[in-house]
């Protein structure tokens, strides 16, 4: 369940009690954050020792695959070692054409970074189209710094093995330390296999919805035209600038300009904690004992804000990345203090661009989206409430409803996604929107209900007490869901609510005669109780 609406944000005279709250320890973030710690320092060892260049990318991937389950972990690292593996090859191929010739690389990164935008729109994992989109563009970036296709070759394939182990180190930490999240018996099923889990690899919007190209479009020419300034202006140090521009890119425009505070936050952080560290601490470093404590230090910092909730998690991530990206300039150690300089000014020139192609072109509203997802939601959950009926079987009930299960849940987790960015937007909606917003939410809470109390319905036990009901009964009942499944899936629903009254009347008379009081009889009554007060 998402925080309340009023909790998205702190007011300005409330951000000692936001922070605090949301800085406070759980043991399931006192655990993560140890992992987290564990896996850098171990990164920090494996790849001084073994002298595996690009260090500090090793470091953040670490925050990168950590998530807060095994099987999602475990998940992310599996797609994103495929996903790395295919960005790399596919780079390779591009440079037997582009090396030398920035006419076709410069377009060929273009279109890699649009494609892989649009794939994060489009797929259901949508996160693995984005690291083979980013991996190829990053690449052909660097490729005019490479002064021969052989050392080009040699950093590619290196990068690969520098990311591959942290990744797969990451996901056996998680695997072996992570306990298994305790069952939540209140939430309704998400069966495995269902329909929709086969359906395709796209959403279903994914080739008639323009957003999704006006999203990529977007990202590809704010990180398109910080590549073509610093590369024009012969500053290739603020590169980051690129990265950031396909970073902190979200759905909505207050979303990603939300983002990017995080990220200046998390940048400004992490910058102080190198500049700190190169200016005050690193000419008395000898050892790798030293910068492994060093390490650990700034790691559990980073790792205990990234471990939180997603309105601060993201400046955990950026912390982390702008500290290694700073402190790691090689195997030794290193005060040369340009490169914090050159990360810090990169990542705010690419804050700045992005905020103005994304305030300008094309806006979102994640509100619209969430208005779209909760319709989608509550003609699915109509349909569910319509089974059993009294002329289908057993088995083919059950079969429509596992199916129809596992397409609302996906909706309704889908609608709380958006309700969670649109938290994003809600500063700055006027009066009448935050009504509105307040209403959805409302709304969506009390569709869920409905929904974990329909899955209940059409399960073995519930289904087996179906079919010991009397003809009437069966019809009375099957006549008030499909009232009820009415009052869900209407514009208009007070029409509907006289039907409801007068349905629920009738099927109550009958149960009373009949002397019915079982768990399914309880079930039906709430899911009515629950659909009248449906807005």
């Amino acid at each position: 369940m998402s925080a309340t609406l009023l909790e998205a944000r702190p007011v300005d005279s409330d951000w000692n009690h936001w922070l605090r709250r949301e800085l406070a320890p759980t043991h399931a973030r006192e655990i993560r954050t140890a992992i987290i710690v564990g896996g850098a320092v171990l990164c920090v060892i494996i790849s001084m020792a073994l002298q595996v260049p690009e260090l500090a990318t090793s470091a953040y991937m670490v925050f990168f695959a950590s998530k807060e389950s095994k099987q999602l972990t475990k998940a992310t690292g599996v797609g994103g070692v495929i996903a790395l593996t295919i960005g790399i090859g596919v780079t390779l191929l591009l440079y037997k054409f582009t090396y030398g010739h920035p006419e076709l690389r410069i377009p060929g990164m273009a279109i890699a970074l649009f494609l892989g935008m649009w794939l994060s729109r489009v797929l259901v994992l949508g996160p693995l189209g984005f690291l083979f989109g980013f991996v190829v563009a990053v690449s052909q970036s660097v490729g005019e710094a490479i002064p021969s296709p052989e050392l080009l070759v040699r950093g590619l394939l290196w990068l690969w093995v520098a990311l591959a182990y942290a990744i797969a180190l990451t996901v056996v930490l998680n695997l072996l330390f992570l306990p298994d999240p305790p069952k939540a018996a209140e939430h309704p099923p998400k069966p495995k296999g269902s329909e929709p889990d086969r359906r395709g690899l796209f959403v279903p919007d994914a080739f008639t919805n323009p957003a999704h190209v006006h999203f990529a479009l977007k990202v590809t020419f704010a990180a398109m035209f910080c590549y073509i300034v610093y590369e024009a202006i012969d500053w290739s140090g603020i590169h980051t600038a690129f990265i950031t521009c396909t970073f902190i890119a979200l759905e909505s425009t207050e979303a990603t300009l939300y983002k990017g505070t995080l990220r200046i936050a998390g940048c400004v952080i992490g910058g102080a904690l190198a500049l700190f560290s190169i200016v005050f601490l690193m000419p008395h470093m000898e050892t790798i004992a030293s910068l492994v404590v060093l390490v650990a230090c700034a790691a559990a910092v980073a790792g205990w804000v990234a471990t939180g909730s997603e309105r601060i998690s993201y400046a955990g991530l950026q912390l982390a990345f702008a500290f290694f990206y700073s402190v790691f300039q090689g195997y030794a150690p290193d005060t040369d203090l340009d490169n914090v300089r050159n990360r810090v000014v990169g990542i705010l020139f690419g804050l700045v661009v992005t905020g103005l192609v994304f305030q300008y072109i094309w806006p979102e509203r994640t509100i619209d989206r969430l208005r779209t997802a909760l319709r989608q939601a509550l003609r699915q959950l109509a349909r569910l409430l319509e089974i059993p009926r009294p002329e289908s079987s057993i088995e083919a009930a059950k079969a429509d409803a596992h199916r129809l299960i596992g397409e609302t849940s996906k909706s309704f987790d889908q609608a709380r996604r958006y309700i969670e960015l649109t938290q994003f937007e809600f500063e700055e909606s006027p009066n009448g929107e935050r009504t509105s917003l307040s209403n959805l939410e409302s709304t969506l809470s009390r569709a869920e209900n409905v929904f974990a109390a329909a899955s209940s319905l059409v399960g073995d036990e519930a289904l087996a007490t179906w079919q010991q009901l009397p003809a009437d009964a069966q019809a009375a009942e099957s006549k008030l869901r499909n009232v009820g499944a009415k009052r869900v899936d209407h514009d208009s629903p007070e029409e509907t609510d006289a039907n409801l009254l007068t349905s629920f009347a009738r099927w109550t008379e009958i149960t009373q005669a009949l002397q019915l009081k079982n768990s399914r009889v309880g079930l039906v009554s709430q899911i009515i109780t629950e659909v009248q007060q449906l807005k």
